[in-house]
Formats: structure tokens, C-alpha cells, sequence
């Protein structure tokens, strides 16, 4: 699934160690609290290394979540 690179809002999509700085997490603590939270990746992109695609994600999906635990 490779899709636009900007998010909803028209901010850059960001790779998960961007994401988990956003939050101020390391990429697999970061990982985790999404899967519990239900935020997923936005897009994808092919590692340059030829390995595993890497994870693009919305800083808008994940914005939205952290205002809503902020609320709770």
C-alpha cells in the first residue's frame, strides 16, 4: 500500500523512529503503544537496505490519539 506522502493535515508522512520521537518513545516502545492504541500506518516504503518495508505514519492519527488520552 503506498500512498501520498502527506498526511490530512498536508504534513509530511514520517518514518516510525520520527513517529516515536513525536512522542517521546524508542521505535519499539512506540510500535506497541500504537497497536494497543489502533493507530497504523498510513503508507509504506521500500527499505533502501532491501529489507523489511518501512512503516510511514500521520502525525494527525497520532496526534488525535494522544489528545484523546490527554482528555481521558
Amino acid at each position: 500500500m503506498t500512498a501520498p506522502r502527506q498526511g490530512k493535515d498536508g504534513r509530511p508522512l514520517v518514518t516510525t523512529p520520527m513517529a516515536a520521537y513525536s512522542v517521546d518513545m524508542k521505535p519499539g516502545q512506540f510500535r506497541e503503544w500504537a497497536r494497543r492504541n489502533g493507530v497504523t500506518p498510513a503508507a509504506w516504503q521500500p527499505n533502501p537496505s532491501r529489507g523489511q518495508r518501512l512503516a510511514l505514519w500521520d502525525l494527525a492519527d497520532i496526534g488525535a490519539v494522544v489528545e484523546q488520552q490527554l482528555a481521558a
